[in-house]
């Protein structure tokens, strides 16, 4: 598959924790052909936004500080701990309703959430929207899309204990 070929690559050229992410993040942004990719980190029940590319409005900036309690998403949340994706245009329309207050409607056609596992347990999540002009989401995107979270997931445990020492107020 040449978008793990890609995103080897791009892991390989890159270290630290952030650079590692986003450069995981322009990768899968660009072989889903998707709006925005957030790459989200999952600790004690809560999500933390770390990375995001792709054509983001300046209001949707993120303070990596911040935390969401994942009672907010309990459907999504669900979903990812059975290491399941979620995708909007899913039948499940509580889906859907937790992302409103997060996804512009007018902006984009669609938005799904993958997993990034690591050591068998969910670490983080891929979270990717479309433009509005473009198709939702498939299920063959959302399979290259949890490919490369996995490749991400085998290094996110290094990566994190790393940049924890570094940054101990992190």
């Amino acid at each position: 598959m040449q978008a793990r070929a890609r995103l080897r690559e791009a892991i390989d050229e890159h270290s630290g924790l952030l650079d590692v992410v986003e450069a995981t993040a322009v990768v899968i942004c660009r072989e889903l052909s998707a709006r925005t990719v957030t790459v989200t980190l999952f600790e004690d029940d809560m999500y933390r936004d770390i990375v995001k590319v792709g054509d983001y409005d300046p209001a949707e900036s993120i303070d990596v500080r911040e935390r969401y309690p994942a009672s907010h998403y309990p459907e999504a949340t669900a979903r990812l701990l059975a290491h399941q994706a979620y995708v909007s245009s899913d039948s499940t329309h509580d889906i859907h309703h937790e992302h409103l207050q997060i996804v512009p409607a007018d902006l984009v056609s669609g938005f799904m959430g993958v997993p990034i596992v690591a050591d068998g347990q969910v670490r983080g999540e891929v979270f990717a929207t479309r433009k509005a002009t473009e198709p939702p989401f498939t299920a063959d995107d959302v399979e290259v899309a949890r490919d490369l979270a996995t490749q991400l997931g085998g290094r996110f445990p290094t990566l994190l204990a790393e940049h924890e020492r570094a940054n101990p107020d992190w």
